[in-house]
């Protein structure tokens, strides 16, 4: 290993043997990773971040959570008069703070807004428009709920519904954006 970092490094290095050497783990480690930094820097800033093509993902895994949650909605209101009715066409205006119109299986309409991720953590973002949607629609007395696909790629995604997303104790809220304007 220290015969390829002199050679990267392009200096010369007398190598001779040392008795009695007790090498740590954690410095040839430390070593190793000292190497690698070199190679994983010059590597990442030939190749920047496409934030464009990022963006664009990020956007199609949410379409897949949407379409996924339109498709469990229509199983779960099999044989009702409900089943006609639940609309995703909302998910083409953010306006509407939610992205699918579905019912219980009593006729309740239930404003469903969708996060999808493609891993297993439990995190996502709710924007102040959808915050605020939400505490709205529990003025009103609508139900307003957070269906939260994890692993959405997967074979078997698993599906959270939250409840009252805006003052369920099972969660917590960080702000994490700010919006700046010129003065």
């Amino acid at each position: 290993m220290c015969r390829s970092i002199k050679k990267k490094l392009n200096f010369e290095v007398e190598i001779v043997d040392i008795d009695n050497t007790e090498i740590q783990d954690n410095e040839t480690d430390d070593l190793s990773f000292l190497y690698a930094y070199a190679d994983l820097k010059k590597n990442f800033l030939k190749n920047p971040i496409d934030y464009l093509n990022l963006h664009k993902k990020q956007m199609e895994i949410g379409k897949i959570g949407e379409v996924y949650v339109y498709e469990h909605e229509c199983k779960n209101l099999r044989g009702t008069p409900y089943i006609n009715k639940v609309d995703d066409t909302i998910a083409g205006n953010p306006a509407n703070g939610y992205d699918i119109l579905s019912f219980t299986r009593d006729g309740k309409p239930l404003h469903i807004e969708v996060k999808a991720t493609s891993g297993s953590e439990d995190v996502f973002y709710l924007s102040r428009h959808e915050w605020n949607t939400a505490e709205r629609m529990k003025k009103e007395g609508s139900t307003y709920v957070v269906y939260f696909v994890k692993e959405i790629l997967s074979e078997n995604p698993t599906l959270i519904k939250i409840k009252d997303i805006t003052s369920n104790p099972k969660y917590n809220f960080e702000e994490s954006g700010y919006k700046v304007t010129k003065a």
